[in-house]
């Protein structure tokens, strides 16, 4: 009788509440679906079509849930099994105490996408909390060019052999974000970006001889071009749609490996026609998102703040611009990436009080007050005699002395132990934020405010280690 009523009906779903709420019950005692096994079912068809109601994040757990509860030893199911489905309880979980929406100090880590795609990025971000973090910034498109979440533009794509994207769903990662309070930032790095560039490459800078201008693997995709622009915008508007606070451009920019296919005859020419490419980019995005209530950051080379004309007239980077369509500026700060002797000093990377220090008041000045400056701090060992706490400890500081509004701290493999040690007590401080118009002098007396050095195309002073050795600061150098 009952197979009767399979085959007439198809599927039966009874909902079954355990007893949670009885007198001895664990309070995390998940609530029960109940799956009737019809023909051509299994565990993973299964589990997607009742994972939105279950809330489990990713899929193993979810198949680890239903195994343990069915006591099932192999995946094999039958016709008319009762298939037992636990529902996760919400719990309770740490909260933020400092919220940055109460007015808390952006006290911000990054996470990749692969971090994100396990249930164990929860624990991570709880420790964070516990040492008084508030903020996090995860990939929502590195450079290359795989969106970690499911979006609905024809160009996304998950990533290079991939076939669903990293993150197991972007509604529940938000939700569990935001139940503790964390304010949360999407980064979307925009015109390196290796899978656009190899699907559409009549859509990237040309080399010479005419194939799309690469760099390490990826592709430079044109950031005058509509497509290109449309594609980005409408990410955003998805991440905006999910409920993150804030979207950070990363790499917007254009290449500083040699690229020279838009060259107008001198630096300053070059300088401003890629100024104005960027420049209108950012004035869409603010078109876009200002209304959403979301804010926009961007991510610009630490050697923007000395302002000179050779490193705008490669980047696109003008920071005075930037102001005038972002909220927030995060200075890639990274003393290591800065060639030993720059401003005098033989071992940047062992004076991270003078450049996140300096580097920051530069920002504030280029930048005219009218955005916050808030700094990405170096959390990993590259190029630095003892990276230890006080490594970090030093930054944060020289930051907050400087008038920097909050911080954020970069590890490419999102390892944070030697960071966390430093942060409780920086989180439990007073912060007083001092913005000093006093200059900060370094060997040889040089000091804020100087005149650029006379430049050619030929003497280039980018002399940062992220341009002149990687071309990419901060986002190669491993833990």
């Amino acid at each position: 009788m009952v197979m009767d009523i399979v085959q007439i009906a198809g599927r039966i779903l009874v909902i079954t509440l355990l007893a949670a709420g009885a007198a001895g019950a664990a309070p995390d005692s998940p609530d029960t679906l109940i799956h009737i096994v019809t023909a051509g079912d299994n565990l993973m068809s299964v589990c997607g079509e009742y994972r939105d109601r279950t809330g489990h994040y990713t899929l193993t757990d979810m198949l680890t849930d239903i195994r343990r509860a069915n006591a099932n030893e192999t995946d094999l199911l039958s016709i008319g099994q009762r298939l037992r489905i636990p529902v996760c309880r919400d719990r309770e979980v740490a909260r933020v105490s400092e919220p940055v929406k109460s007015g808390g100090e952006v006290r911000g880590i990054y996470l990749t996408a692969p971090a994100c795609a396990t249930s164990s990025v929860f624990a991570r971000v709880d420790q964070f909390i516990a040492a008084g973090g508030n903020a996090v910034v995860f990939d929502a498109k590195d450079i290359d060019g795989g969106v970690s979440f499911r979006s609905g533009h024809a160009m996304a794509s998950w990533g290079e052999g991939r076939s669903a994207p990293l993150l197991p769903s972007l509604t529940e990662l938000m939700k569990r974000f935001k139940k503790r309070d964390l304010y949360v930032v999407a980064r979307l790095a925009l015109f390196l970006d290796g899978e656009l560039g190899r699907h559409h490459p009549e859509l990237a800078l040309q080399s010479p001889d005419g194939q799309p201008w690469s760099e390490r693997g990826c592709f430079w995709v044109d950031p005058a071009r509509a497509e290109v622009r449309d594609y980005n915008l409408t990410l955003a508007a998805e991440l905006a749609a999910a409920g993150v606070d804030e979207i950070q451009f990363d790499y917007v920019r254009f290449p500083t490996n040699g690229w020279r296919g838009d060259w107008a005859g001198d630096l300053e020419a070059t300088a401003l026609r890629r100024r104005e490419v960027i420049a209108g980019f950012l004035a869409e995005a603010r078109t876009l998102l200002a209304p959403r209530g979301v804010r926009i950051s961007a991510d610009l080379y630490g050697i923007m703040a000395w302002g000179r004309v050779e490193d705008l007239a490669l980047t696109g980077q003008h920071v005075p611009t930037f102001a005038e369509y972002v909220d927030v500026i995060c200075p890639m700060i990274y003393p290591s990436h800065f060639r030993p002797g720059f401003e005098g000093r033989p071992r940047p990377g062992d004076d991270p009080a003078y450049f996140v220090g300096e580097g920051t008041r530069r920002f504030m000045e280029l930048a005219g007050h009218q955005v916050e400056i808030r700094p990405w701090l170096q959390a990993f060992p590259y190029r630095v005699s003892r990276y230890d706490q006080d490594y970090v400890r030093v930054q944060v500081q020289a930051s907050r002395t400087a008038g920097g509004s909050g911080w954020c701290l970069w590890n490419p493999s999102c390892r944070y132990t030697v960071a966390l040690a430093a942060l409780s007590d920086l989180c439990d401080e007073p912060v007083q934020v001092v913005a000093s118009a006093a200059s900060v002098p370094a060997p040889g007396g040089t000091v804020r405010g100087a005149d650029p050095l006379p430049v050619t195309a030929a003497s280039s002073s980018m002399i940062y280690m992220g341009v002149m050795a990687s071309n990419d600061p901060g986002r190669t150098p491993n833990d």
